[in-house]
């Protein structure tokens, strides 16, 4: 087995039955769970004037914007935070970094799993939205939501999104390892939420600042969404060469 193999694997051991774990249900859940009773408990003036697969459109796009607006930077800030954690807490980075293992392959480990993290709570996030909506047709058919989901729109904007989170995610996992405080890793995490909440619907910056790029994904103005996927897969690319880099040339990571 490969040292980066090796590495994975025991990340692997070190997350069953934590909170970083469980996370990658509970965050997609969540936010299906809430648009889900919003709709159906709302009270609404007739029928909508929208097609059956209008109606859908407008229901996964609201998923998909309060996923990337709000939970997925959120999302990403803690499951950093937590992963580095593992060895911050009870201070096993020493140990870790004694065994016989490049030390490049402990970095590249954690940022492996945050991103496969990311990966599947954002699937998981697009998997539910069929169910969800065949709720609210039984629960608010005045929604008109009606036919077959959206599945190739929803394959195309999820995988689009964890591509444009891709600088997101190697800025804080690089934050969440750098510094011991779980506080700070958290404070910039919280920080480029709001920041990004603001930034985000600057067409100018939206496009530029790493918590806004998923975002423009689901921008009316389509013409930024190649862009955010290419700037933020290279940018994560990047920054996880510069993590790695630093990492390796550290005391104790």
């Amino acid at each position: 087995m490969s040292a980066l193999g090796r590495a994975l694997a025991a990340e692997q051991v070190k997350l069953r039955h934590t909170l970083a774990a469980w996370m990658v249900v509970l965050a997609p859940m969540l936010v299906v769970l809430l648009s889900v009773l919003q709709i159906s408990l709302s009270r609404l003036h007739g029928p909508s004037s929208l097609s059956g697969q209008e109606a859908w459109m407008r229901f996964a796009s609201g998923l998909f914007v309060l996923w990337v607006f709000l939970m997925l930077p959120l999302f990403v800030t803690l499951q950093a935070a937590l992963l580095a954690n593992m060895e911050h807490g009870p201070q096993t980075w020493k140990h870790l970094l004694a065994l016989p293992l490049p030390r490049w392959s402990h970095y590249a480990a954690k940022l492996f799993v945050l991103a496969a993290m990311v990966v599947m709570a954002t699937a998981l996030l697009a998997l539910a939205t069929p169910l969800a909506g065949w709720v609210i047709m039984h629960t608010q058919p005045a929604f008109g939501i009606a036919g077959p989901a959206p599945w190739r729109w929803l394959a195309v904007h999820a995988s689009a999104c964890v591509a444009a989170a891709g600088l997101m995610i190697a800025l804080q996992a690089w934050v969440a390892i750098r510094w011991q405080s779980f506080t700070t890793s958290v404070f910039v995490g919280v920080a480029g939420t709001v920041a990004g909440f603001l930034i985000g619907q600057s067409a100018r910056f939206g496009p530029w600042f790493p918590w806004s790029m998923p975002v423009q994904v689901l921008a009316r103005q389509s013409n930024h969404l190649m862009q955010v996927v290419v700037v933020g897969s290279l940018g994560g690319l990047l920054m996880a060469g510069l993590g790695l880099w630093h990492f390796d040339r550290s005391e104790t990571g």
